[in-house]
């Protein structure tokens, strides 16, 4: 046997055992896509809005006519209203507390029509208030109907049938359907495999993932936080459609139990973080999408991009941002992007 034959051997071998040992990592069924998918790209300047008060904290917030409802945290009222063609604020809401009209953790705030839905993940309720009250600005606001959810939830959102809910119990699917008066209907969903046997706990850290619901099109979207993986669920439960991009990256969680038995889990840090907070409008979806990892003391990562699809999860047009953004909503009228920054301390920002 020649010396060139048994080189060729040879490197077959370590071919051979390089590729059995590595896990190829892939999500099932899944679509990939890029950032030059996106037909255009438009880059866009950030112009501080400046309010007679400042905007606290703020980690979300939807726009209704001339009004801006800002959820901040660490404030005794947990809803600052600012009116955005006269610069003011023009109430505080919801106080932080156990009371019957109070609220501990606001979660999500979904504007449908008239009807404004404030979920509070530790109360495992969801608080339906009339948008025409914050617009009279009355002393006492209160919400028109209050629903109990059965279980914990990481993210939850209004259907025209009930509501969706991101499953926190290992004993459950990856969601949960409930009726209108929030009893649970029934589970759906299973986890995406990538190649990697993941815990429970950790597929429900890995996937956990921001909301998003079409009422005209009866459509659940999914957008991962800490992987790019976006999923299209309908009323009933069944998978429509997986995409996975822009970067395509997977979760970096991984459980860890202690002494005592309890686990914990590590590696988020070194997780990219990915979507957040979408939105619907038309027929569009507007989704901020970040690719850093949070640096340091950070509380929240480098935002610059809003990356723009279709109904079918299709790209059509992202927008690179001057500023990196916190939260974002869309004036449904003119378009203009209204988003909070954190650089160098919290603010108002629009883009347009």
């Amino acid at each position: 046997m020649s010396m060139k034959t048994n080189l060729i051997i040879n490197l077959f071998l370590v071919v051979h055992l390089f590729t059995s040992c590595h896990v190829y990592e892939k999500y099932e069924n899944a679509s990939l896509f890029s950032l030059t998918d996106f037909k255009t790209t438009t880059k866009l300047n950030a112009t501080t809005v400046e309010f007679d008060e400042p905007i606290m904290l703020p980690v979300s917030f939807v726009k209704s006519d001339s009004l801006l409802i800002v959820q901040n945290i660490r404030t005794k009222n947990m809803l600052y209203v600012y009116n955005i063609n006269s610069r003011k604020k023009v109430g505080e809401f919801i106080s932080f507390g156990s009371g019957p009209d109070e609220l501990l953790r606001i979660k999500n705030m979904q504007l449908v029509g008239k009807d404004l839905y404030i979920t509070d993940s530790q109360k495992k309720s969801v608080n339906k208030y009339d948008i025409n009250d914050f617009h009279k600005i009355t002393d006492n606001l209160v919400p028109i109907q209050k629903i109990a959810i059965e279980d914990f939830f990481y993210h939850l959102a209004y259907t025209d049938n009930g509501y969706v809910a991101i499953a926190v119990n290992p004993e459950n699917k990856r969601l949960i359907y409930y009726n209108s008066k929030g009893e649970r209907e029934f589970t759906a969903g299973k986890y995406p495999y990538f190649g990697k046997e993941l815990t429970v706990f950790e597929k429900i850290e890995g996937f956990n993932s921001f909301i998003v619901v079409s009422q005209k099109y009866k459509r659940i979207y999914l957008f991962g936080m800490i992987t790019d993986l976006i999923e299209i669920y309908g009323f009933n439960g069944e998978l429509v459609k997986r995409l996975h991009g822009p970067d395509q990256v997977f979760p970096q969680v991984k459980e860890v139990r202690s002494t005592d038995g309890y686990s914990r889990m590590s590696g988020l840090g070194k997780s990219t973080f990915t979507f957040s907070h979408p939105i619907i409008i038309g027929d569009e979806i507007y989704v901020a999408y970040s690719g850093h990892q949070i640096i340091g003391e950070e509380s929240y990562p480098i935002m610059n991009h809003i990356l723009v699809f279709d109904l079918e999860c299709n790209p059509v047009r992202r927008y690179e941002l001057s500023k990196s953004i916190v939260a974002f909503t869309i004036d449904p009228e003119t378009k203009k992007i209204y988003a909070t920054s954190n650089i160098p301390e919290y603010h108002m920002v629009v883009f347009d």
